[in-house]
């Protein structure tokens, strides 16, 4: 069974240690590295070779687009899972120009990732079981690169997609605990609308309550991770 390395390229520490801990829960994927910046991307690179990178796009010293037609150009290019916080057509038409296994904007929602990452084994998986393609292998590449395998459509009503992933990534670091009004005023939303999300991640045990008692008033509702 091919184990695959990865290479993460992100400056933002928590987010790099997050990917780094989810690829470990994967056991075909291996992550040997982590650039923080294009020049350090590029050492790695010519050193560790990996088959996949996660590559954010906006780098101290540059834009992962760069780096990206650079490997165009040099004959050497793995397969790339971009992941930019802009949402601008032309960045994406770029990356799709580029040839990206697969597009992620930020926040990122790790549901999504893990769908990316098991639509590449079973891309890789096709790729070899085949010796002569036809029509149906083609299409059935084409669908592993296509996203719509992910949904949230199952999210009830009130519960954004977006403002949720947001809430995941505060609580991607451990120990981190907030009440529904810290959580809304980090997030800029009302305080009844974090209760609604936070009661809602209690429900699918990503998040547990606890009671804090305080001197004065009535006890408090805190929420961390599970």
């Amino acid at each position: 069974m091919d184990v695959f390395d990865v290479l993460i390229v992100e400056d933002e520490v928590s987010i790099s240690d997050f990917h780094t801990y989810y690829l470990n829960q994967m056991p075909r994927f291996r992550p040997v590295g982590v650039a923080r910046s294009l020049a350090e991307a590029r050492n790695m690179l010519r050193f560790l070779k990996p088959q996949l990178i996660i590559l954010d796009n906006f780098l101290p010293d540059g834009r992962g687009l760069d780096l990206l037609k650079e490997m165009i150009s040099g004959g050497n290019m793995p397969d790339v899972i971009f992941v930019t916080a802009a949402s601008d057509m032309e960045t994406v038409r770029e990356a799709v120009r580029c040839g990206v296994f697969d597009y992620l904007l930020k926040p990122i929602a790790y549901d999504r990732l893990q769908d990316s990452l098991e639509r590449y084994l079973k891309y890789n998986n096709s790729l070899k079981a085949a010796d002569n393609f036809n029509q149906r292998h083609v299409d059935e590449l084409l669908n592993f690169q296509s996203k719509a395998q992910y949904h949230q459509d199952n999210l009830p009503k009130g519960i954004d997609e977006l403002t949720l992933d947001k809430i995941k990534v505060i609580y991607q670091e451990d120990d981190v605990t907030h009440t529904a009004e810290s959580l809304g005023k980090l997030v800029g939303i009302s305080k009844t609308t974090a209760r609604r999300y936070l009661e809602y991640c209690t429900s699918t045990s990503f998040l547990e309550a606890i009671i804090q008692h305080g001197r004065v008033g009535r006890p408090e509702r805190l929420y961390r991770r599970k």
